[in-house]
């Protein structure tokens, strides 16, 4: 197995900018993702034979046209009495015209005989002959005049509160491919698919619909120091919180995640599971957390830099260390992205780095979502990094904004003020100092 750098020397680079950063995962993960394939899934399924069904977000592969108009008959738009419109007399006046009967939704249209109405639901098709609907509300005995007609007597329907408008032609009718024409584009390739494209495909009788496979991303944690949750520590040991956090979000992100720890601080045995863990799962998304800084048990830097994968600097805080890199794995390329180890930096890169370079490949992947904030209180931060500090907002009630107030500082470890925080508050790089009631962006988590 090889791994393949997308710069071309292994030699560490310069501290670079964000966006140099998400422009080279971009080109890091683009091959990831145009290998994956597609799947077909049906949009629903009996209870007997309980199967995975189509669900929102998720990505279109092929084109898809209408089978058949939507409507697909006229039909009336009201509950009221289709009619003839040359049937009313002048324009607003009051007028009678004799029941022929009731047409309700689901049945057949049946014929209008002339100089007369019949009663039409919501939905049901318009009688052959009639040219428009006036609501029931128009109507003098409204619909008790069914209640006489089912008696065997003769009934008639007194239209009284007509206007000009109420009996022109089309009046409350909704035509035969008004909304979708037979033929026509219901969904294209590379769409996400939002509730209201999967009841339109319904809609129009479509069973099941050909979609991307969801990303595959294994997550994976490095340490001999890490157990799992519920596991007794030991001296020195702690829990391992960053495959539950990178999982959850990447979940968000519409993948389908498998995650792993190895823990072991020796780079054979490292290499040795993570090409077992690639061999088992085939993912297409590999993101690690740890050991890529300087130190002398760095096992994700010293395993992989051998073979390809660079590490480097990016200009932010928290989560300035960073690796990447695309290995060539059977089928397809694995995309591999090295994140540090502190769970606060792992989260804020996946928030500041992974996002914007997914959602600018990937149309499931959900954009950031940025507010304009007042800043709460005096700020100092870093010349030359962009810093991301952890608040919590305040709507004000008097339509003045939202106020951004830090929780905790901008150190890396810092996990519960994280959870207890709405957002990331973002200092540009010449922001050494920032007064209170600044104007600034927020990502929000």
């Amino acid at each position: 197995m090889a791994v393949h750098s997308t710069s071309r020397t292994s030699a560490t680079p310069d501290r670079v900018s964000v966006e140099a950063h998400i422009d080279r995962l971009r080109r890091v993960l683009e091959p990831a993702l145009q290998s994956r394939p597609t799947e077909t899934l049906p949009l629903v399924t009996p209870p007997e034979h309980p199967i995975q069904t189509v669900s929102a977000g998720r990505i279109s592969a092929a084109e898809v046209l209408a089978p058949v108009p939507l409507p697909g008959f006229d039909n009336s738009q009201m509950d009221g009495f289709a009619l003839r419109s040359s049937d009313a007399p002048e324009p607003g006046k009051p007028f009678r015209l004799p029941l022929a009967g009731v047409v309700p939704a689901g049945a057949p249209a049946p014929d209008l005989p002339v100089e007369k109405c019949m009663a039409v639901m919501t939905g049901a098709p318009i009688p052959q002959g009639a040219d428009a609907v006036i609501p029931v509300e128009k109507t003098a005995e409204g619909f008790a005049v069914l209640e006489v007609a089912a008696g065997g007597t003769e009934a008639s329907v007194h239209f009284t509160h007509t206007t000009a408008e109420d009996a022109q032609p089309g009046k409350f009718i909704r035509r035969a491919g008004s909304d979708v024409g037979l033929g026509e584009v219901i969904l294209r390739r590379r769409e996400v698919l939002t509730p209201a494209k999967l009841g339109l495909l319904a809609a129009c009788g479509i069973a099941q619909v050909e979609v991307l496979q969801r990303v595959r991303t294994l997550v994976l944690a490095t340490g001999q120091e890490l157990l799992h949750p519920g596991e007794p520590l030991g001296a020195g040991q702690l829990y391992d919180a960053n495959t539950t956090l990178i999982r959850a979000v990447c979940e968000g992100f519409g993948h389908t995640v498998t995650t792993a720890v190895i823990a072991s601080d020796v780079p054979t045995e490292f290499q040795a599971g993570l090409d077992a863990l690639i061999l088992q799962h085939q993912p297409q998304l590999i993101i690690t957390a740890g050991g890529i800084s300087a130190g002398a048990y760095e096992v994700v830097r010293q395993a992989l830099t051998e073979r390809g994968v660079h590490f480097g600097s990016v200009a932010q805080q928290p989560g300035g260390p960073q690796g990447w890199g695309v290995l060539e794995s059977g089928p397809g390329a694995v995309a591999l992205v090295a994140l540090p180890g502190n769970p606060v930096s792992c989260a804020v890169s996946l928030e500041t780095l992974v996002r914007p370079a997914l959602e600018d490949l990937d149309p499931a992947c959900p954009p950031q979502r940025r507010v304009q904030v007042s800043v709460g209180e005096d700020l100092t931060s870093p010349l030359g990094v962009r810093q991301f500090r952890r608040v919590e907002l305040k709507n004000h009630d008097d339509g003045a904004g939202t106020t951004a107030l830090t929780i905790g500082g901008p150190s890396s470890h810092l996990l519960g003020h994280l959870a207890r925080a709405d957002a990331l508050l973002e200092l540009r790089e010449d922001d050494t100092e920032v007064p209170v009631g600044a104007q600034r962006e927020a990502i929000l988590l």
